[in-house]
């Protein structure tokens, strides 16, 4: 791995650190309420929020020139240059099982199942990234070829999430899993991943995440909001624009 690895991965500034609008604290639309939390006010009295955008193409990149390595190894070659002992260097190696399935199981009827933090199980024809740990030599290989050996059809990831949700009846909402969605906040779009199936339609889905009442619940919750990116929009044929909610 490259000497600066971590200085390329983080070298862009947050989404929004720049004209993100200040919250000020102070200030409280609801004058009776006595108490709020800083994220609910901060979504409350902001048009938007800063939030990480770091360039993990290089290590996408570095990751697929591992194929054939035992894992064991490139994992220790990635410590070494994203060690525990920075908040920053921690949050990207989290974003590592993105980019390569690493816990996996094999039962006796040989199916494969791979665990992901937020996503679950799932077998290797559905949310795999482009590589895999084989959980038998443990060396780096790819998905699309075990996909082809347990003859199951794999499509690249991007293209799973454009054609596999029905637009409906919303120009801002799209539902592409039970758990994942993309939604259009302020004229941008975002991609949405919760916590647990919601269990629940689309409206009310969206009514709840346009005024935010999932904070008031714990039923569910959102694990990750990202922005999602001009090459994201092109895929899903969507553009950012300025609306109101």
């Amino acid at each position: 791995m490259r000497a600066d690895m971590f200085k390329v991965i983080v070298e862009r500034p947050r989404w929004g650190a720049s004209h993100a609008p200040a919250v000020k604290l102070k200030k409280d639309k609801n004058v009776d309420r006595k108490f709020v939390g800083h994220k609910r006010h901060a979504w409350e009295e902001a048009a938007y929020t800063k939030s990480l955008n770091e360039n993990l193409a290089p290590l996408r990149r570095f990751l697929q020139k591992q194929r054939g390595r035992l894992w064991n190894d490139v994992f220790s070659e990635i410590c070494e240059r994203l060690d525990t002992g920075s908040t920053v260097k921690m949050h990207v190696r989290e974003h590592i099982e993105d980019l390569i399935m690493v816990q996996i199981t094999v039962d006796q009827r040989d199916n494969w199942l791979g665990q992901h933090g937020w996503r679950g199980a799932s077998a290797p024809s559905r949310w795999w990234p482009d590589l895999y740990v084989d959980p038998f030599d443990g060396i780096v290989k790819e998905t699309r070829a075990l996909c082809a050996q347990l003859g199951l059809k794999w499509d690249y990831p991007y293209a799973r999430d454009i054609y596999q949700y029905d637009p409906g009846p919303f120009d801002d909402f799209r539902r592409i899993a039970e758990d994942t969605l993309l939604l259009r906040r302020n004229g941008l779009w975002f991609h949405c991943t919760l916590n647990s199936d919601p269990k629940c339609s689309d409206d009310q889905l969206r009514d709840e995440l346009k005024n935010e009442t999932w904070l008031e619940h714990s039923r569910w919750s959102v694990a990750i909001w990202k922005q999602l990116s001009k090459k994201e929009l092109k895929l899903h044929k969507l553009s950012n624009r300025g609306d109101v909610q």
